[in-house]
């Protein structure tokens, strides 16, 4: 199999509320060709020969979780998966989680700045201990959400939830938490071998000597590449890389050979040529 990106760390929404997510980077005014709708997507992929991308929905309140995950089913296509988006809160939790499953999500996401929720506290253990039973791939954002806030997870944090989470994937999204203490790092380097770190928004905000460091240190075997369209860009996300001090096939493993072993549950070797087409390029 030839080399292939994957773009686990992405986002489009609804036209109807593309427009407004965007007011979280202050670009609710942007042309519509820049807004996160699938379609935008699917072009800037084309663009930067991207063959599968990650769509990573928020629920933000427990009542919306229906509607979110109908729309991130519907999204759905060669070249085009979703992660299920799950509120801790919400009722019936388990069952919830039961039903992304069913709905062939390729994993769970949360983000506890928007979702205002303490995501370490013990009351969410079940939650876990029933994701990892069903081998469910969890992403966490970390770090703040442009401002600081309580709801900040960090590896600090993180390390409980972890515990809980042996048996899957656990992606843990802006490398770890861009914004922690060198103590934080240490930490961060020190969880086993099923959590990595993913590249959202590096790009635009990281240094790249940095960022060669927290990856020297991490081990390229567990950083995957996200762009975190459409606050950030493909093009950048993926030239950053490219121009990263790594050898090839340092570069190849966190441009997609990871991301493939994480998401290897849905993108079976027969699924794969259907998704991106026989020359790794995006049908579109």
């Amino acid at each position: 199999m030839d080399d292939r990106i994957i773009d686990l760390h992405t986002h489009i929404y609804p036209a109807m509320l593309a427009r407004r997510a965007m007011k979280v980077a202050g670009r609710e005014h942007d042309d519509y060709e820049k807004l996160p709708v699938k379609e935008n997507l699917l072009k800037r992929m084309e663009e930067e020969q991207v063959a599968l991308s990650v769509v990573l929905p928020v629920v933000t309140k427990p009542a919306n979780g229906t509607d979110v995950n109908r729309f991130a089913r519907e999204i759905m296509r060669p070249g085009l998966i979703s992660f299920g988006g799950l509120h801790p809160d919400c009722d019936h939790v388990q069952e919830e989680i039961e039903k992304l499953k069913d709905m062939g999500m390729a994993g769970i996401k949360f983000h506890p700045p928007f979702q205002m929720v303490k995501l370490d506290a013990e009351k969410y253990d079940p939650m876990w201990h029933h994701i990892n039973r069903l081998g469910f791939p969890v992403l966490i954002h970390c770090g703040s959400a442009r401002v600081k806030g309580p709801y900040d997870l960090y590896p600090d944090g993180a390390e409980r939830i972890i515990r809980l989470l042996p048996d899957v994937p656990v992606i843990l999204a802006h490398m770890g938490g861009r914004t922690m203490d060198p103590g934080m790092e240490t930490l961060l380097y020190r969880f086993p071998e099923n959590v990595c770190i993913d590249t959202a928004m590096s790009a635009e905000r990281q240094e790249i000597s940095d960022f060669e460091r927290m990856v020297a240190a991490m081990g390229p075997e567990r950083v995957v590449f996200g762009s975190d369209f459409p606050y950030g860009t493909q093009k950048a996300a993926v030239a950053f890389i490219k121009n990263s001090c790594f050898s090839e096939t340092e570069k190849a493993m966190i441009l997609g050979k990871n991301a493939e072993r994480i998401l290897g549950n849905i993108i079976h070797m027969d699924s794969w040529e259907q998704m991106t087409g026989a020359g790794g390029r995006t049908k579109l």
